[in-house]
């Protein structure tokens, strides 16, 4: 609502991006975001598949992050995908690579990187 409410209020100049949560990995709430009219669908991986227990909220999975990102692509293919890693928290290159492969593999065709520094 708050997507459409913003679109009617500023018109087609206005460009919309929405951080999601995964939804519990429910498609219908994904497909229904996705089709809000806003423009970017981001959706953290946080970090590599490796360290996901160790970062992420036990209810949030790999997979399903993923799985959140395709099934938003999928309801609306000229949506942007984003999603974002943090760095610094003791994964590999090769961890990054294949993260970020994973990532394309599931029509995510934005990623952005932040260091991560203890307090």
């Amino acid at each position: 609502k708050t997507v459409r409410l913003l679109k009617q209020k500023r018109g087609d100049d206005l460009l919309v991006e929405f951080l999601t949560p995964d939804f519990g990995g429910v498609k219908e709430r994904i497909e229904r975001v996705a089709l809000s009219g806003l423009e970017v669908y981001a959706h953290n991986l946080e970090t590599v598949e490796r360290l996901q227990s160790r970062v992420r909220d036990r209810r949030a999975g790999y997979s399903q992050s993923l799985r959140v990102l395709e099934i938003a692509k999928a309801a609306k293919p000229s949506l942007v995908t984003k999603t974002s890693l943090m760095l610094g928290l003791g994964e590999t290159v090769d961890e990054i690579r294949a993260t970020m492969k994973d990532a394309l593999n599931s029509g995510v065709e934005v990623i952005t990187f932040g260091q991560y520094l203890r307090p």
